[in-house]
C-alpha cells in the first residue's frame, strides 16, 4: 500500500508539473456546433416536488408501454447551452489555456448561446445555423435527440467560401499546434468534405500538427460509408499523427466490420482495428480510457461518479484533455489520464474545468484511492 501510494504522488506531481508550463497551446477546431437543452425526465411530480428517471432502461420501458397506445412523459428543462462536439471540445481547450480557431456552424449571425464561447476565441467564424440537440440525462446515459439538418448546407463549396474572403481554409490551419475535427456522422458531406481536406488543403498544412478525430455515434451510417472513413483517416495518417477518440459503443460497431462479436475484450478490439487501420486509436469510457497506436497499448483509470451533475459533452471533454496532455508531451498513459480528470471535473460541476478544478480532482481521488 505504501508503495502503491508514492507511485500515485509520483504520477500526481509528473502530471501536475506538466499542466503548470506556461504553453499556451493554439488549436484549430471544427465544424459542428449545436444548440443543447439538457433535460430530467420526470418518473413522477407533485405540487411541490419531481422525481426524475435514474436510467435509460427505466425510460425505454415507459415508452416500450407505449406501443399502440400512446403515453405522455414529462422532461424538466435544466440548462439551455452552447453545444456541439467542436464547440465543447474547444470550450474544454480554452479552459486549459488554449487559444482556439474555430470554423463551423454556430449562426449568422453567432447566436446568443455562443457568444461567450466565440468571445474567447482568437478566431471565431461561422458558416451556417447550428444544430438543435435535446439531451435526456440519466445517471448510466443519456439520448441525444438531435436536429442535424443544418448541417446539410455544408459542404466543400461552403468551406471554400467561408466568410472572410481570400484566405484559404489552410491559413486556419498550418499555423496551429494541433486540429481538431469532429461530427462526420452527422455531416451528410463529411465524406467528400474529409477528401477535400486531404487532397487539398492538408498538403499545405504542415506535417507536424496531429489532428484528433471524433466521428460521434455512426448508428446511422451504413458499413460501406464507415470503411470508406476509416480508409481516409489512414490516408490522412500517411502525413500525420491521426487520432481517432472512440466510446465504448461506438468501438464496437467498428469492430463489428471485422467480424468482433460484443464478448471480446475492448483491448483487443482495439488491437484488431489498429492492425486494420494504423491510426491512434483512444477510447473513452466512464471507468477509464484505453488507446492502441505505434507505441502498442495503454490504459488510464477514470473518475466515474454514480451521478453526475451533466453527462453530455463528457467525451469532448475527454478529448481535449487528452489532447492537451499529447501536445504537452506526456506519456500516453498520463495524457489518458488527463482526459479522463478533465472528463470527470466535468461531469461532477456542469461546465469545462480550468487547471485548479483538474487538479482538486486528481489529488482528491488519485491519492485517495491507494489510502
Amino acid at each position: 500500500m505504501e508503495y502503491k501510494c508514492r507511485m500515485a504522488s509520483a504520477l500526481l506531481e509528473e502530471l501536475l508539473r506538466a499542466m503548470t508550463q506556461e504553453r499556451n497551446f493554439s488549436i484549430f477546431a471544427g465544424f459542428d456546433g449545436a444548440v443543447d437543452q439538457i433535460y430530467a425526465v420526470e418518473r413522477c411530480r407533485t405540487a411541490e416536488a419531481y422525481e426524475r428517471m435514474d436510467t435509460i432502461e427505466e425510460f425505454a420501458k415507459r415508452v416500450a408501454s407505449a406501443a399502440g397506445r400512446s403515453t405522455n412523459i414529462e422532461r424538466r428543462l435544466i440548462e439551455r447551452r452552447a453545444g456541439g462536439n467542436a464547440v465543447l471540445c474547444a470550450t474544454a481547450l480554452q479552459q486549459l489555456g488554449c487559444k482556439i480557431t474555430f470554423l463551423g456552424n454556430i449562426g449568422n449571425p453567432i447566436e446568443e448561446v455562443f457568444q461567450n464561447f466565440s468571445s474567447k476565441c482568437v478566431n471565431c467564424h461561422s458558416i451556417g445555423r447550428p444544430n438543435a440537440t435535446d439531451a435526456l440525462e440519466f445517471n448510466d446515459g443519456k439520448i441525444l435527440l438531435t436536429d442535424s439538418s443544418p448541417l446539410e448546407a455544408l459542404n466543400v463549396e461552403s468551406l471554400r467560401h467561408f466568410p472572410i474572403k481570400n484566405i484559404p481554409l489552410s491559413a486556419l490551419m498550418e499555423r496551429q499546434d494541433a486540429i481538431v475535427l469532429t461530427n462526420w456522422t452527422m455531416m451528410p458531406k463529411g465524406t467528400e468534405i474529409y477528401q477535400h481536406l486531404l487532397h487539398k488543403v492538408f498538403p499545405l498544412v504542415p506535417r507536424n500538427i496531429p489532428v484528433l478525430f471524433d466521428i460521434a455515434d455512426p448508428a446511422r451510417r451504413s458499413d460501406g460509408e464507415i470503411l470508406t472513413l476509416l480508409d481516409i483517416l489512414c490516408e490522412f495518417s500517411r502525413t500525420r499523427t491521426i487520432f481517432l477518440s472512440i466510446n465504448g459503443k461506438e468501438l464496437e460497431r467498428l469492430a463489428n466490420l471485422l467480424g468482433l462479436k460484443e464478448d471480446v475484450q475492448y483491448a483487443e478490439m482495439l488491437c484488431q482495428l489498429h492492425g486494420r487501420w494504423p491510426i491512434e486509436w483512444t477510447l473513452h469510457l466512464c471507468d477509464g480510457a484505453e488507446s492502441f497506436g505505434i507505441n502498442g497499448f495503454h490504459r488510464a483509470n477514470g473518475f466515474f461518479t454514480e451521478r453526475p451533475h451533466t453527462s453530455t459533452g463528457g467525451g469532448d471533454n475527454f478529448n481535449g484533455g487528452f489532447l492537451f496532455g499529447i501536445l504537452l508531451g506526456l506519456r500516453r498513459e498520463l495524457a489518458l489520464l488527463l482526459g479522463n480528470a478533465v472528463s470527470g471535473a466535468y461531469v461532477r460541476i456542469g461546465h469545462s474545468p480550468g487547471k485548479s478544478e483538474v487538479e482538486w480532482l486528481l489529488r482528491e481521488k488519485l491519492l485517495l484511492s491507494t489510502q
